[in-house]
């Protein structure tokens, strides 16, 4: 009896042994050429057009070996009750993501050591924080919801070092800004849908990581429903999901040219029945998708073949999960790193519009143009004046800086010609300047000298402007 309790102690002791020495070895493996993704509860997967934010709760971050995904399935989230989002550094060694640690807590970011399965948090504030991208030289953006004003759930970008020092807010509008990749050449590309006053298309915007040069990227149909996460290929396609069919959970796989993303796109996927929620090409051409095949059933991920726009070998299936959000573990050159002209010592940015009579459409309820005299800049309460332009419909302003600004032009009985136009800002020092109001996004500017920049800019708010309160009133009475 006493050598059976020894042989008895001696195996569960060799258990423990070998399980800790298990743990280690997945703690230490490299996940080289392994894709990581995230996988949610079939219960909690709430559907791209009704979660923006990708908040799905007790989500886990998962690694495998997609040569070999029996038995290579790491799960790196075990301490996290719900972790999602995950975004490579670029030399493939590290992670970001938005978890919650424990189940009431608001989601915030995390990084990963990739070799150690470590994890350190790198925000930690009172509004949640969502999709955190890597920047050049130790550097992350994420959206961080905005404090409750009245106006909607407003989400707005930021950046930060990974240590948490140098916090700075760069969008400044009544949105919903998401960050949905880096590209190539050094920009943010975020997803942006307008809440104030009234709901807005969702739509790609291009910007400086700064906060400068924010301008429309790609707009889809009317409706249509943009994914939170894009991909840029090193031949300057830049991939995402998008569904223009609302009965649809997900959508189809479109691909976009960086140089022109507003007259390049193609649905891959137009002919392949069923929806798809991520997209991820590789270095090497391959390609990773999410995909269900119906409502019945959650996503899987799969290989798929762009050339053959066919979906490709089966990798990874769990009944019990939806397979989103994958990544593959390779490292990639780094975006450029873009010069930062902001300076915080100064409270203004300047504006230029060489014609505000040039515009890319008409007017459909008259068939006659009406000339422009006036430029009117509304907040987001109350207009901020009217400014005469110049004779060759020019105008040229010094606005407060990190202040969302609309603008509408007028006629001489102050009229609305055109607009208003969507939201815009400007960074402390920026200087920007367009063509026209609702100009086409390729026209070029013709070779002249604008007469507004002859003189000195119009300062906004226009002081003393007794043309603003009557404006105001106009505008309260449109609205109503």
């Amino acid at each position: 009896m006493k050598s059976k309790n020894i042989f008895w102690s001696v195996g569960v002791i060799l258990t423990i042994v070998l399980a800790g020495l298990s743990l280690n070895l997945s703690k230490n493996q490299s996940l080289e050429g392994m894709v990581i993704f995230t996988r949610i509860p079939i219960d909690n997967f709430e559907i791209q057009k009704n979660n923006l934010t990708s908040n799905f709760i007790g989500a886990q971050i998962v690694a495998i070996d997609p040569n070999n995904p029996e038995g290579s399935e790491i799960i790196l989230t075990t301490e996290f009750f719900s972790a999602c989002s995950p975004n490579i550094s670029y030399d493939a060694k590290r992670i970001l993501f938005t978890a919650q640690q424990n189940e009431n807590d608001n989601w915030q970011i995390w990084e990963m050591d990739l070799e150690t399965k470590t994890s350190k948090k790198i925000t930690d504030f009172k509004e949640s924080c969502f999709g955190p991208n890597y920047l050049p030289f130790n550097r992350l953006v994420f959206t961080k919801q905005m404090p409750e004003s009245g106006i909607g759930k407003i989400h707005a970008l930021h950046t930060m070092n990974l240590d948490g020092s140098n916090f700075s807010q760069i969008t400044f509008q009544p949105h919903f800004d998401y960050t949905a990749t880096v590209l190539k050449d050094g920009r943010l590309l975020m997803l942006s849908k307008q809440l104030f006053p009234e709901s807005g298309e969702m739509v790609y915007m291009a910007m400086r990581p700064n906060g400068t040069k924010a301008e429309l990227f790609y707009k889809g149909e009317i409706g249509s429903i943009l994914n939170t996460q894009s991909y840029e290929t090193e031949d300057g396609l830049v991939y995402f999901i998008e569904s223009e069919n609302k009965a649809k959970n997900g959508g189809d796989i479109i691909s976009i040219h960086q140089n022109r993303p507003l007259f390049t796109k193609e649905n891959i996927t137009s002919e392949i029945t069923g929806s798809f929620y991520s997209v991820l090409p590789t270095q090497s051409g391959e390609m990773f998708v999410s995909y269900q095949a119906s409502e019945s059933e959650p996503s899987v991920l799969f290989r798929f073949s762009v050339k053959d726009k066919s979906l490709g070998e089966l990798i990874y299936s769990n009944p019990e999960y939806f397979i989103v959000e994958p990544l593959f573990v390779e490292a990639f050159t780094r975006p450029r790193d873009l010069p930062d002209d902001v300076d915080p010592e100064i409270s203004t940015g300047l504006l230029l519009c060489q014609d505000i009579n040039v515009v890319a459409l008409q007017p459909e309820t008259s068939s006659e143009t009406v000339e422009a005299t006036k430029v009117e800049l509304l907040g987001i309460d109350k207009s901020l004046g009217i400014v005469p332009v110049e004779e060759d419909g020019s105008v040229y302003l010094k606005v407060v800086a990190d202040t969302p600004v609309r603008f509408q032009t007028l006629d001489e009985n102050d009229n609305v010609v055109n607009g208003p136009s969507g939201w815009m800002w400007v960074r402390p020092f920026e200087r920007r300047g367009c063509v026209g109001c609702h100009e086409d996004p390729e026209l070029t500017p013709d070779n002249f000298v604008p007469f507004a920049v002859k003189k000195e800019p119009v300062s906004i708010p226009v002081e003393n402007s007794p043309e603003t309160e009557q404006s105001s009133t106009n505008e309260r009475t449109e609205q109503k």
